[in-house]
């Protein structure tokens, strides 16, 4: 056996292996095994690919070995490298500077294996053995640990990010009524009060439908953040987001916080743990065990659970975006497309669990970007083309945006009807915009503006009572909490929060 383990290079498979069964481990209970079975297959025949491209480089097999584990591993364990640095040494986890000191690191241990005459048994005694144990203890876990509850953020093991706001108190809710709730985002859609006073614009046709359909609508209604990535953690955590103070490393490690308020997030633990309720994830958010169903590839969406610690995720996460530009046709057109294409999938998904049926109550989360820009409809619904990806300037062009309405009240008419015929009218619909049109162009810079909020809402009994016309995003899920389930939460004032853009 210890001759096995001194001349054979199994941990260059051991590897993967052991990334993707580390990962189901840490993700117990959100992952299927035949999921990570298929990931795992994956990884490791790419594994296979990338040391035969080493074996022809060095021609010897201890060496193509060392070389691939070497790359494998930058690569698999890069999510772990960035979080280490961002949390000690944050101006070293720049990519940079990562990027350089791997390819630095690469050519030098290319260099010496080169040179070296070495045959590498005892490196490859450890390699071997050292992953050989990673797997047999994290494969001992699978079968001791207890699978995490669906979609529980709670009960992941993981220190949730809270604000510096005092901890919501709830009251025992011990009634069977538990309607399923949809929760429909349309990024930056405007209030109809303000797409009248400010933009001359006529919405009342689609208010016309809603109040048809039995909504109440909020005319004076404003998110407290104008940008999502605020808006968003707020929204959901019901509260104000005090805590971005206290982040340090700048803004990207911001960004990393307030995604995970947005994963994590107060209102649907509370709906999971205490009501019992399933959360259906139909929005461009990863929620904790219920990834984002957009940017599919071959493998499962469940798997981004793991891939997501991977060069090639952080690096799509971070940075990708900088290289659209750069991207040739015909992939350039699928790229600018891309929210159209994500879009149309998350209503899909919100229309499909409309149709099906569950023992449990359901929060289904749905967020479209629209009409937020790119604008892909002219207002007589017709297909225009976009020829450059999503730039902050688009958003001054009025008209396309105005236009663009027509196509937005559209999909949302259509997926109201669908969600009412289906559901026979008894489940919970919120309709809201995150945040306004950011319009700078004549009417100059006036944060009012750009946070007056389209926000509509359906009750079964009719009964709207709690809500008022000037309510705000950090009060919107109290009052829903209060008038659904008898709770006491009481509402914060109802503030604008003016931050400014980060360079």
């Amino acid at each position: 056996m210890k001759k096995i383990l001194e001349t054979t290079p199994l941990f260059v498979f051991l590897l993967p292996l052991f990334f993707v069964l580390h990962g189901y481990v840490e993700n117990l209970g959100y992952i299927r095994i035949e999921e990570a079975l298929l990931l795992a297959g994956t990884y490791v025949a790419g594994a296979g690919i990338i040391f035969l491209l080493c074996l022809a480089l060095f021609k010897r097999l201890a060496k193509a070995a060392l070389a691939a584990v070497f790359f494998l591993a930058f690569y698999f364990f890069f999510g772990s490298l960035d979080d280490f640095l961002k949390a000690h040494a944050h101006p070293l986890s720049k990519y940079s500077i990562l990027l350089p000191a791997f390819l630095l690191a690469a050519t030098a241990l290319i260099i010496f294996l080169r040179r070296s005459s070495r045959p590498f048994r005892r490196t490859f005694l450890l390699l071997n053995s050292m992953f050989l144990c990673y797997i047999l203890i994290d494969g001992a876990e699978v079968f001791l640990k207890p699978g995490r509850p669906y979609g529980d953020g709670r009960s992941s093991g993981k220190t949730r990010p809270v604000t510096s706001i005092d901890t919501i108190t709830y009251t025992r809710y011990t009634d069977t009524i538990k309607p399923d709730i949809y929760f429909l985002l349309f990024d930056a859609y405007t209030s109809s009060r303000a797409l009248d006073q400010q933009y001359h614009y006529n919405n009342g046709e689609f208010d016309r439908f809603l109040t048809a359909e039995g909504f109440h609508i909020q005319p004076g209604s404003r998110s407290n953040y104008k940008y999502t990535i605020l808006s968003m953690p707020s929204i959901l955590n019901m509260c104000y987001l005090d805590g971005l103070k206290d982040v340090k490393g700048g803004p990207v490690q911001e960004y990393y916080y307030l995604t995970d308020l947005i994963r994590d997030n107060e209102l649907m633990a509370f709906l999971h743990r205490s009501l019992g309720y399933d959360i259906v994830n139909c929005s461009i958010f990863d929620l904790r065990g219920n990834p984002s169903p957009v940017e599919e590839s071959l493998l499962p969406i469940k798997t981004r659970l793991i891939t997501d610690q991977t060069l090639y995720s952080r690096f799509y996460r971070d940075i990708g975006w900088n290289f659209y530009q750069f991207t040739i046709n015909p992939f350039s057109e699928k790229i600018l497309d891309h929210s159209l294409y994500n879009d149309d999938r998350l209503i899909d998904g919100v229309k499909a669990a409309s149709a099906t049926r569950s023992l449990r109550p359901r929060f289904i989360y749905g967020h479209f970007n629209i009409p937020h820009p790119p604008y892909y409809y002219d207002k007589n619904n017709n297909r225009k083309k976009v020829d450059h990806p999503y730039s902050p300037t688009d958003e001054d062009h009025l008209q396309d945006y105005l236009d663009y309405l027509t196509y937005t009240n559209g999909q949302a008419e259509e997926m109201i009807r669908t969600i009412q015929r289906n559901t026979g009218g008894k489940a919970v619909i919120i309709l809201m915009g995150d945040h306004g049109l950011r319009y700078h162009d004549e009417l100059g810079y006036n944060p009012l503006f750009f946070v007056q909020n389209q926000n509509a809402v359906y009750f079964p009994d009719k009964d709207y009572h709690l809500f008022y016309d000037s309510i705000s995003g950090v009060n919107q899920f109290r009052v829903v909490l209060n008038s659904l389930f008898r709770q006491n939460i009481p509402l914060l004032k109802d503030s604008t929060v003016n931050v400014k853009d980060k360079k």
